[in-house]
């Protein structure tokens, strides 16, 4: 049997893998990060529409079906 032909600029299977795993926790992180960066926005804004009286949050503009 012969040995496969390794390259030696090729990066181990382990190191791929290991890059492949850090790629995909640095893209969740992102969107974690946007998502509690929206809630927290979000949050501040009602917080200040219900201040000043204007609390969008009741409003119904949809048909009423009674």
């Amino acid at each position: 049997m012969t040995d496969p032909v390794i390259d030696p600029d090729r990066p181990s299977d382990r190191r791929l893998q290991r890059a492949g795993f850090t790629v995909v926790c640095i893209i969740l992180a992102i969107i974690a990060c946007v998502f509690v960066g929206f809630n927290l926005w979000h949050g501040e804004q009602l917080k200040e529409d219900q201040a000043t009286g204007e609390n969008r949050a009741t409003e119904h503009t949809g048909t009423k079906l009674d």
